[in-house]
């Protein structure tokens, strides 16, 4: 009995899991052209919108936690706008974040979407290099 209710429950959430992936698929990617690019002394992510929203944009780690915010309610253009940022490869504390993988993270207030760039950026001790 209690199997049956177990996998009866795991099969409900496949499906609503296979319904909001379709969802999200349905709504198309958030931004395009990423680019986490690596300049002199600092860090350079860049993207496009597919559409105008106030964005919050992060470097978050591999767990996903955010290590700087470096746009906060920012409203920002769609479609042919390139959006660049610079990073001192600083955290929130002024301190370099332990060398790994890093990613760029966008939060679509109006839309309510958020989206973690698949392409990473690898950051050795110390920071950006000189």
């Amino acid at each position: 009995m209690i199997a049956a209710a177990v996998v009866a429950v795991l099969v409900a959430g496949t499906v609503v899991a296979m319904v909001l992936t379709q969802k999200a698929r349905e709504r198309g990617p958030v931004a395009f052209n990423v680019k986490l690019k690596t300049k002199p002394g600092r860090y350079r992510p860049c993207f496009r919108l597919t559409e105008t929203d106030t964005v919050d944009v992060a470097i978050v780690d591999a767990t996903g936690r955010v290590v700087v915010m470096l746009a906060d309610d920012q409203p920002l253009e769609g479609d042919d706008a390139s959006h660049c940022f610079d990073w001192d490869g600083r955290d929130s504390s002024g301190n370099f974040p332990p060398p790994g993988r890093y990613r760029l993270q966008l939060t679509l207030r109006d839309a309510d979407r958020v989206a973690t760039s698949g392409e990473r950026l690898n950051i050795g001790p110390g920071g950006p290099p000189s």
